[in-house]
């Protein structure tokens, strides 16, 4: 059986027929990976296919057309009226 070196197309179904993601192994052994060519965390690119493993088994495209980031909570970020 032939190996497929796509991480992106495991078991052969495209979970990124955009090409978004890239998934490059560094000479140390670590990955790093991108999204549209912005760097993102591992474990948030191992979420991202999980995501669109389950959509491709639920017959819904693997992409959704957006990657939920939580910008996080802090001054100016939720409440525009405060002023202190």
């Amino acid at each position: 059986m032939a190996v497929d070196n796509n991480p992106h197309k495991p078991f052969g179904a495209d979970l990124d027929p955009n090409n978004e993601l890239t998934h490059n192994v560094l000479p140390d052994g670590d990955v790093e990976v991108t999204y549209k060519g912005g760097k993102m965390k591992y474990m948030t690119y191992i979420d991202e296919m999980e995501d669109r493993a389950t959509r491709k088994s639920k017959g819904k495209s693997p992409i959704k057309s957006h990657l939920g980031f939580f910008g996080g909570f802090g001054k100016g970020k939720l409440n525009k009226n405060n002023h202190t």
